[in-house]
């Protein structure tokens, strides 16, 4: 990989949270990948940076089951991570070779034994911090891939931290950016109405928000923006039967900053104006991630670090419109058909809720 120095890697992009800013992407959107360094260490990581010395960093690579998604940053850099990965010792020096002269050798660091490892060392000979985190994905997950051969178990890169040589402290970390956005429910006896039609789309949603892996993240992002055609016609039917001559909500419009912030090649767009171009440019990624292997292609590396870091960005915007879009059709549901579809039905006052106890359809059940 060609090293270059990144543009704008020190433009802080948030303010501090708890302790740490945010550097990379110059936006916020869950679920992409981000990276934060610690306020005191800002002035720092700039300078290391703007020198562009070739200088030994460390990343240390924090495994998990999982990967968090929501919480402050706070929550996702301090949240206990669980593996059945265990080391005989404190540090454990292994290697993974891939013939010829090319093989890593990796630290696997536990400050107790007995428990699961708390990280997995790589050095990386770099000039700039920022690529440090690409190589060391990619190292640090083809090791993981290796490992789960005689036993398979769920192991994942929660986050990457870099360290310089001989400093304890890490000088910045990289994390998929969290929801931090709560919920809170307020009264007693209150209730939603969900529309049968809409209802798998608010499951994908979910689907698509809950997942750790930004390669089936973008899959379902393509997936909810691709079914919003068959939604828009049934919407349409809708309304000239009962003569409602509201158009329907246009695809939401791009935010070009917002693209450029997160590193996207405007150019590469070709002229994209809106989230249906966006979503027909996707199709290549979309098409590599749900078939892995493409005629004229090798296959897709879903350990590859840029790969990884592409498929973050592109699915999290993705994700982004599609949400948007979806919004713009349930709101207009609801404007406009909202009586008529609950029509017959029975308030489901707290009073009377037995009535609404669940009765399965056992006659499904043999």
């Amino acid at each position: 990989m060609t090293e270059q120095a990144p543009d704008g890697v020190s433009v802080p992009v948030s303010v501090p949270e708890d302790g740490w800013i945010q550097v990379e992407p110059r936006g916020y959107l869950p679920c992409s990948l981000g990276v934060v360094v610690p306020v005191a260490r800002r002035a720092e990581l700039e300078t290391v940076e703007r020198e562009g010395k070739q200088r030994n960093f460390l990343v240390r690579a924090v495994v998990s089951d999982h990967v968090p998604l929501a919480g402050t940053l706070r929550d996702i850099l301090e949240r206990p991570s669980y593996t059945m990965l265990i080391a005989e010792g404190n540090r454990l020096s292994i290697f993974l070779h891939h013939g010829g002269d090319n093989a890593v050798f990796y630290d696997v660091i536990a400050h107790d034994p007995t428990r699961p490892i708390d990280y997995i060392e790589v050095p990386v000979f770099s000039r700039y911090p920022s690529n440090c985190f690409w190589s060391a994905r990619t190292a640090v997950s083809q090791l993981l891939d290796s490992l789960i051969r005689p036993t398979w178990q769920p192991l994942t890169i929660r986050r990457l931290d870099l360290h310089l040589e001989g400093d304890d402290a890490p000088l910045c970390h990289q994390l998929v950016l969290p929801f931090h956005e709560g919920v809170r429910l307020i009264g007693n006896g209150w209730g939603m109405h969900q529309y049968d039609f809409l209802a798998p789309y608010e499951a994908l949603i979910r689907e698509t928000i809950t997942n750790g892996s930004p390669y089936y993240r973008l899959l379902c992002a393509y997936r909810l923006y691709e079914g919003l055609g068959p939604l828009r016609k049934i919407l349409r039917d809708f309304a000239k039967r009962t003569d409602v001559s509201a158009p329907l909500p246009k695809p939401p419009k791009l935010d070009l900053d917002l693209l450029k912030g997160f590193g996207v090649n405007l150019s590469a767009l070709g002229g994209a104006k809106d989230a249906e171009d966006f979503w027909k440019k996707s199709a290549e990624m979309r098409t590599a991630a749900a078939h892995f292997l493409l005629k004229g292609s090798g296959p897709l590396s879903l350990s590859d670090g840029p790969s990884y870091h592409t498929y973050s960005v592109i699915g999290a915007i993705l994700l982004h419109y599609a949400h948007r879009a979806f919004l713009d059709l349930h709101r207009y549901t609801g404007q406009h058909f909202g009586e008529r579809l609950r029509m017959g039905s029975i308030m489901a006052a707290l009073q009377y809720r037995e009535r609404f106890i669940l009765k399965p359809d056992e006659s499904v059940v043999e």
